[in-house]
């Protein structure tokens, strides 16, 4: 699987630029639209106020005039070819962008501005209008007095031309601040994302046998948590380490006696100088053979459970029939040693648990109270329910452990003194690394009588 990389402050950058932009746009837009209405509605009373002057002052006098020719009323002409947006003394260049124009209703032009055109700027009805004229779009009001119509206009580029300005003129500072405060985003998160920087460079300067903390000088709140769960992990990491550690030093240490105790037997039975001496010798070696390979499978057990590489899907089991699986394997192996074992399991349990580890930490106690127990003794299994949690019991009635010695008895390789001969000190050592995986509690005490073991494992029931 490919792992996508991203830089997340260019993320966050762009991110708020395409944001700026959609904010800014849509405030700009707005801006338009509104310099736009109020310029239609400043524009528009200009010309119908400028059409009820030229009625008054003009249209009254010419509508008994007699002309030839329309009355043109002349612009300076200075204000064909300015170019500044200011007011001069002659004038201002937007008076060639406004016309009017008079008309008598048998259809005759009277009078017009020089900037208007010989055709009528828009049909003769009362009321404002849109015409075009060629390329040029004209805002009209038109006004009938009599037998007379004065019309005003004013090309539509003047109103737009102010929109665009009035809308810019908000636009525009919103931009060069939001360009600012981009540059000022991205410094922020520049010294923000310092840290991070801190922490590659820090692990990157790590030994590779460093298992040590990682501590930063300033730790922002939100990377706390991946630097706590950092050092959680070189915790868990080390422990891994000290424990396969003590497990190659232990296993190495235990195989060495039994491997030369075989080595020995076999050099006896190639010296032997009688059948029987002979015979004697190879079946020590074959007996230490098996004792040694019941510790590589005991070693290599406690291995695979404290990695968890021996781990299969969880599920919900029944402990009775995991203590009747149990039963069936061992009772063989019990009958040899003229011991007995029973079952009391009247109401069923459900826990939670890999099958094969429970079976495994079942065998176990059932093996270490049997081997731990009288010869021709009996072993007796119970499960039953208390407060929301299985109890599964495996009592013997052998001699009763110390009470100073029962913690020691979960340590690898730790045997009691004076302990039978057999054992190698993992089976509760498994025993309890499969209990600690599955959240379960063992308690290790006296029966009531005060003699024999009783090994309780306190599990959470489910339904």
């Amino acid at each position: 699987m490919t792992t996508l990389m991203y830089s997340g402050r260019r993320r966050l950058v762009v991110a708020t630029l395409i944001c700026m932009l959609l904010v800014f746009g849509g405030i700009g837009l707005a801006a338009h639209a509104v310099a736009r209405h109020e310029s239609e509605e400043l524009f528009s009373a200009r010309l119908a106020t400028s059409a009820r002057v030229l009625e008054a002052l003009v249209a009254q006098q010419l509508s008994t005039a007699t002309l030839d020719a329309p009355l043109v009323i002349t612009l300076p002409r200075e204000l064909e070819t300015a170019t500044s947006d200011e007011p001069e003394v002659f004038g201002h260049r937007y008076e060639t962008k406004v016309a009017f124009q008079v008309w008598h209703d048998d259809g005759r032009l009277l009078a017009k501005s020089a900037s208007a055109p010989t055709e009528a700027l828009a049909p003769l009805v009362a009321g404002f209008s849109e015409h075009a004229i060629g390329s040029t779009l004209w805002q009209v009001f038109a006004l009938h007095s009599g037998k007379i119509w004065v019309i005003t206009a004013e090309k539509d580029e003047v109103r737009q031309e102010m929109a665009d300005y009035i809308g810019m003129s908000i636009l525009a500072p919103l931009i060069v601040g939001g360009l600012l405060m981009l540059a000022a985003v991205n410094v922020v998160l520049i010294r923000s994302m310092q840290p991070l920087t801190d922490l590659a460079a820090l692990i990157a300067a790590r030994k590779p046998d460093s298992l040590d903390r990682i501590e930063l000088p300033a730790t922002p709140l939100e990377l706390a948590p991946i630097i706590t769960e950092l050092n959680h992990l070189l915790v868990r990491i080390k422990a891994a380490f000290e424990r396969e550690q003590r497990f190659i030093n232990a296993a190495a240490h235990e195989i060495r006696t039994p491997i030369a105790a075989i080595q020995l037997h076999l050099e006896n039975a190639l010296r032997s100088h009688g059948e029987s001496e002979r015979a004697a010798s190879l079946a020590s070696a074959l007996s230490g053979a098996r004792r040694t390979g019941k510790l590589a499978d005991q070693l290599l057990a406690l291995g695979r459970i404290s990695a968890r590489g021996d781990v299969s899907e969880a599920c919900r089991l029944s402990l009775r029939e995991v203590c009747c699986d149990v039963i069936g394997a061992v009772e063989p192996l019990l009958e040899r040693r003229g011991q007995s074992i029973g079952l009391d399991a009247e109401y069923d349990c459900h826990v939670w648990g890999e099958p094969s580890q429970l079976r495994r930490l079942l065998q176990n106690l059932i093996d270490n109270a049997s081997m731990h127990g009288t010869r021709e003794g009996e072993i007796q299994l119970s499960v039953v329910q208390r407060e929301g949690r299985a109890l599964l019991s495996v009592v013997n009635d052998g001699i009763p452990i110390p009470d100073d010695e029962i913690e020691k008895l979960f340590v690898p390789y730790y045997k009691l003194p004076g302990a039978a001969q057999g054992g190698h000190g993992l089976g509760l050592a498994i025993v309890k690394e499969i209990a600690d995986q599955h959240h379960a509690a063992i308690r290790i005490c006296r029966k009531p009588d005060g003699q024999g073991t009783v090994v309780e494992v306190s599990m959470p029931c489910v339904k």
